[in-house]
């Protein structure tokens, strides 16, 4: 058996989209909310009827690189955000994430102090077991690869190949081959693959505001669709997945 776990950062309103997709897969997915980041940002109505199906994690009330605050304000980001999230849900917020993936580990303490089960990185290409629930790595971002793209359009051609640098030893380190690494679909079936032989945890996250950008839907729903056919891939949210350990 293997596992798939999903991550989506941020709290833009196309989040509603996503979560709706995600449901159309039986996929579980765990939404990591900012109370003030995005200028389209989702409704307290909207967070609660996401948090019927899905999970809701903590993202800060304002986004900030934790790393440049002070631990008094780094407890006002990250308590208040908790707080606020539970209030609209009425339910435990058990998972944090690191806003920008940030942290140090000042904020690693002060997650663990305010109360939560574990929080997540952007530590990339990870397809395995968790060994620390305050630094949940993630195996594959929703994201274009292996050029880099300013929109679903058009190219930054002055850095085409940045995706497939920053990634390319990670995911040869978790067994993808070069001959994969051709396209962002590619690479996702390559890790699947390998999950359901050698099991272990597949982290796919990223922003639905990203997804629109670059206009992967219909990949991520392709993706949703491949991993739905396998019988041994159960679905399960971060809080879930840190309890395997």
């Amino acid at each position: 058996m293997f596992f798939l776990t999903t991550s989506w950062d941020d709290g833009d309103i196309l989040d509603i989209k996503l979560a709706n997709l995600l449901n159309i897969y039986n996929t579980k997915g765990t939404f990591y909310i900012s109370k003030r980041y995005r200028a389209e940002h989702i409704s307290d109505n909207q967070i609660r009827e996401i948090s019927k199906c899905h999970e809701i994690g903590a993202h800060t009330i304002t986004h900030p690189d934790l790393r440049l605050v002070s631990k008094e304000e780094k407890k006002k980001e990250i308590l208040g955000s908790k707080e606020w999230l539970e209030k609209i849900t009425g339910k435990n917020i058990e998972m944090f994430c690191y806003p920008f993936g940030y942290y140090d580990k000042e904020s690693v303490d002060v997650v663990k102090e305010c109360g939560f089960s574990g929080a997540r990185t952007i530590e990339n290409t990870n397809a395995g077991e968790i060994s620390n629930q305050f630094l949940m790595p993630v195996t594959l971002q929703v994201y274009p690869f292996p050029f880099r793209k300013k929109d679903d359009k058009s190219y930054y051609w002055g850095r085409l190949l940045q995706p497939l640098v920053q990634r390319y030893k990670g995911f040869y380190n978790i067994g993808v081959p070069l001959t994969s690494m051709i396209s962002w679909e590619s690479v996702a079936h390559s890790i699947v693959d390998k999950a359901s032989i050698d099991g272990g945890i597949i982290h796919l996250w990223g922003h639905s505001w990203e997804i629109e950008k670059y206009g992967m839907w219909e990949e991520l729903e392709e993706l949703l669709k491949y991993c739905s056919r396998f019988n041994d891939c159960k679905m399960i949210t971060n809080s879930e997945s840190i309890k395997l350990l």
